[in-house]
């Protein structure tokens, strides 16, 4: 085993020596109730956990039916009267006895299959969204920066890189020294330690957080929140860092005087946040910021904003579950006489982002959206949102054409085939996938 290895193994056995066996973590546990498994067996499944932590056999079955099940609600982690961080603890324990019960080569083969086909979604994405002049700016390696704010994108905010946009525009009215630095080559690891090969794991996410440090950065932003769960839980954890870490929302809440001095008049308008628990205060301080924006209302509506942490990801082991949240949520904002509603995450912006074509009367954005307008800047066009909602794809069409010319990027009909499978077939609210298929299919035949 490798020290980084012997460092996650102290953190689970550190948990597993103070668990008291209560079973208050499993009985609130959002996916236990979901796959069917009994409430009442609370303490043994407690047990079990305590006993894999322990031993080196492979995890019994119900207890392995919960692991796997784990969408990283932090449901547990709340609801633990010792303050264990029981997500921390169950993402260690499944790797290990997800590594127990096959052949690494097997789970290693398995997310390089998954980040092989992450990368070449993100990297179509983004050259169909971005100047090649943007995109060499991102990719640029994080240890040769030297500005004093590291602005980390993650992977897959650049399917949606408006969102990215947004973020420096708010960044540079803030007057800050900061570079922005990501893409896969700068992965945080997701899929390689979902899968236990925790040798690349540490040849990758791992490695990003070390070169977080050689930047010499004083403070990290995250974006992603995924990213940020990782980071936090499986390195900061692990040996703290000689940076500050924190999301985009908590450190833009926490100069929200700066911000608030910079805000120019805004039209009126009704907006519900759709909301994740999970990830630090991320909701609060998207709350905080956005009560600040000029003749901004905020709609609050009852969700379901602790069964995930995110939209996808591992939470799209439940698309039922997940497709009656957006709907409820999209129809209570309706009902409220809300105009807008308000994503946190790329994920989730990515899920909701056709929500017009369906309910007329809304708007779908970003927080970063509302920010950056409230501060005279942003205006990125939203091509996502042309995709997904299904409509004319003129605008869209005409603005990927530019962009992949000016990155010497082909789009053939193949990749046309998969882009459109990964973006409708996504749960979430979408208008016609025929539509972008038509329109960009199109393209791909220009050559």
């Amino acid at each position: 085993m490798s020290a980084y290895a012997d460092r996650l193994e102290a953190l689970a056995g550190a948990a597993a020596d103070r668990c008291t066996g209560c079973g208050k973590c499993f009985e609130v546990c959002p996916t236990a109730r979901e796959i069917g498994l009994d409430a009442g067996q609370a303490t043994v499944r407690v047990g079990e956990l305590v006993a894999l932590t322990r031993g080196g056999q492979p995890a019994a079955d119900l207890l392995q039916r919960w692991l796997n099940a784990c969408d990283g609600s932090a449901r547990c982690s709340d609801a633990c009267p010792e303050g264990i961080n029981v997500r921390q603890w169950v993402t260690i324990a499944k790797m290990k006895a997800l590594d127990a019960a096959r052949p690494r080569e097997v789970g290693a083969a398995q997310a390089a299959s998954r980040f092989r086909h992450m990368a070449q979604a993100v990297r179509l994405l983004a050259s169909m969204q971005l100047p090649s002049e943007t995109l060499k700016k991102i990719l640029a390696p994080a240890e040769r920066r030297t500005a004093d704010v590291l602005f980390y994108t993650g992977c897959n905010v650049l399917r949606t890189p408006h969102i990215v946009l947004n973020v420096m525009d708010i960044l540079d009215a803030l007057e800050l020294d900061f570079d922005v630095v990501g893409g896969t080559a700068h992965c945080c690891g997701v899929y390689q330690f979902q899968e236990a090969d925790l040798p690349t794991y540490e040849r990758l996410g791992h490695r990003t957080f070390q070169r977080f440090g050689q930047s010499g950065a004083s403070k990290v932003l995250t974006w992603c929140p995924t990213c940020s769960k990782n980071f936090d839980e499986l390195e900061k954890d692990v040996e703290a860092p000689d940076f500050a870490l924190a999301h985009v929302s908590e450190f833009l809440a926490a100069n929200l005087d700066a911000l608030r001095a910079r805000f120019v008049d805004q039209p009126k308008r009704r907006v519900v946040i759709h909301e994740h628990l999970g990830i630090g205060a991320t909701v609060d301080s998207i709350r905080t910021l956005l009560r600040a924006v000029p003749n901004l209302e905020l709609v609050e509506l009852v969700q379901d904003s602790g069964f995930s942490y995110a939209c996808g990801g591992v939470a799209a082991k439940y698309k039922d579950r997940e497709q009656a949240i957006h709907r409820g949520l999209a129809e209570g904002a309706v009902a409220a006489g809300a105009d807008t509603i308000v994503t946190m995450y790329h994920s989730c912006h990515r899920a909701l982002a056709g929500a017009e074509a369906v309910y007329s009367s809304l708007r779908v954005v970003n927080f970063t959206d509302i920010l950056a307008e409230a501060l005279g800047r942003g205006g990125h066009p939203d091509y996502y949102r042309l995709y997904k909602a299904g409509g004319a794809m003129d605008e869209a069409v005409a603005a990927a054409r530019r962009f992949l010319t000016d990155n010497g990027v082909r789009v053939d009909e193949a990749s046309v085939q998969s882009l459109t499978a990964d973006i409708f077939n996504e749960t979430g609210l979408a208008g016609s996938r025929e539509a972008f298929a038509r329109g960009f299919g199109a393209l791909a035949k220009e050559g």
